[in-house]
């Protein structure tokens, strides 16, 4: 019997959570997705689906290596979506109780904090692959 790592754990429910949020809260992450995707509800629809597959996956030690490998595909993937929101200042913005994209000048920081911090979050994914790995030979 294959023991579950309490950080593959972690990461699959901070996945299997972010997935959930996509479905929740829709007009929120198609708010952020680029101008130049030309459908933002698919890509929300894809990407939370993704994050839900393989952050469900991330609990089970037998699903496991191909869920991280996946979640360390998507989390390059999204990557340009990040680069978007930093680069052109772009917030979702409340309105009338639904999100809508709103490029402002004034952004704060975090969407550029965000960038770097894809690398912890990358090596983490790469780790649980490799222990998973390890646990499959």
């Amino acid at each position: 019997m294959q023991i579950s790592r309490p950080s593959a754990i972690g990461a699959g429910m901070l996945f299997t959570g972010a997935g959930i949020a996509h479905f929740a809260k829709p007009d929120f992450f198609e708010a952020i997705v680029p101008d130049w995707f030309p459908d933002a509800a698919l890509a929300n629809r894809a990407s939370g689906a993704a994050e839900l597959a393989f952050g469900i996956g991330m609990l089970h030690p037998r699903t496991r290596k191909l869920s991280a490998l996946g979640l360390f595909a998507l989390t390059i993937g999204v990557f340009p979506a990040n680069v978007d929101m930093a680069v052109n200042h772009v917030e979702p913005q409340l309105v009338e109780g639904r999100f809508s994209r709103s490029v402002d000048t004034a952004t704060g920081p975090a969407n550029w904090i965000r960038l770097p911090l894809q690398l912890p979050l990358l090596w983490w994914l790469w780790k649980e692959y490799r222990a998973a790995s390890a646990q499959t030979r």
